[in-house]
C-alpha cells in the first residue's frame, strides 16, 4: 500500500525526530557556545522553510497539502541543514530549506516504484547530498556565495561521492554475505497478509478490516471454547 499506516503516529514520530535533532545538531559543537546556538537555530529555520515549501509544492502538483507531506518536508529540511548547521547564517539556512525542498521533491516521485517504504534514499540519501553541496555554497567561511570560489564546493562534492561509493560497495558485500546464511526478505504471502500475525502472532488493530491472525493452537482453543459454550446452552 502507498499510504501511511497511521497518520497520527507519523506526526508523533516526526515531532520526536525533530526534537531529537535539536541535540543531534546542537550537540555537534561539543560545547554550549555560540556555534551550538547557531546550529540549533539554523536547524529549526531550515526545517520550517522546507516544510512550508514542501506543502506549497504539493499544493501545486497534487492540488492538496497533507500532514504526511508536512512531516516529510520537515525531515528533509533537517537532513539538508545538518552538514551546514554551524557554518551558515540564519538567512542561508532559510534559503537552503527552500532550495533543498525544490531539488529533493522530484526524487520522491521518481523512486515511488522502488521498494523503499520509508523513502530512505530520497529523504536521507538525496537530501544529504543536496545539503552537502549547498554547504559549499552558503558556508560563511569559504562558501561560493561568500567569495570562496569553487574550492569548498569541489571538496564537498569529492567527499560526498567517495562516501557514497564506499557505502554502496560495503553495503553490497554485507548484503550478499548475510544472504548466504539467512533470508533477506520475508515470504510474499506473509508480507501481503501483514507481518504482525505471522511474525508476532498478534494484530495491531483487532477491529480493522484485515482479519486478525490466529495460530492453529489459538484457533483450536477458540473452537473448543465455542463448543463448550454451545453444550452448556443446550444443557440449560
Amino acid at each position: 500500500e502507498d499510504q501511511a499506516h497511521n497518520v497520527a503516529f507519523v506526526i508523533l514520530g516526526g515531532s520526536l525526530l525533530w526534537f531529537g535533532w535539536s541535540g543531534f545538531n546542537g550537540g555537534s559543537a561539543l560545547a554550549a557556545d555560540s556555534t551550538a546556538a547557531l546550529a540549533l537555530i539554523n536547524s529549526y529555520q531550515a526545517a520550517a522553510s522546507c516544510l512550508v515549501t514542501w506543502m506549497m509544492i504539493e499544493r501545486i502538483f497534487r492540488k492538496r497539502w497533507s500532514a504526511i507531506g508536512a512531516v516529510t518536508g520537515a525531515v528533509v529540511g533537517l537532513v539538508i541543514i545538518t552538514p551546514a548547521a554551524g557554518f551558515v547564517s540564519t538567512i542561508g539556512a532559510f534559503a537552503m530549506g527552500i532550495i533543498g525542498a525544490m531539488m529533493v521533491y522530484p526524487f520522491f516521485q521518481f523512486t515511488s516504484r522502488i521498494d523503499d517504504s520509508l523513502d530512505t534514499f530520497p529523504c536521507h540519501g538525496v537530501s544529504g547530498f543536496v545539503g552537502t553541496m549547498l554547504t559549499g555554497c552558503f558556508a560563511l567561511d569559504g562558501g561560493l556565495f561568500y567569495g570562496g570560489g569553487f574550492k569548498l564546493l569541489l571538496g564537498q562534492f569529492i567527499a560526498t561521492v567517495a562516501v557514497a561509493v564506499y557505502a554502496a560497495v560495503m553495503s553490497t558485500i554485507i548484503f550478499f554475505a548475510i544472504k548466504l546464511v539467512m533470508r533477506t526478505r520475508v515470504h510474499k504471502d506473509w508480507e501481503d497478509a501483514g507481518l504482525d500475525g505471522h511474525v508476532h502472532g498478534e494484530a495491531a488493530y483487532t477491529h480493522s478490516p484485515t482479519k486478525p491472525y490466529h495460530s492453529p493452537t489459538k484457533n483450536n482453543q477458540i473452537a473448543n471454547e465455542s463448543d463448550s459454550s454451545e453444550t452448556s446452552d443446550n444443557m440449560a
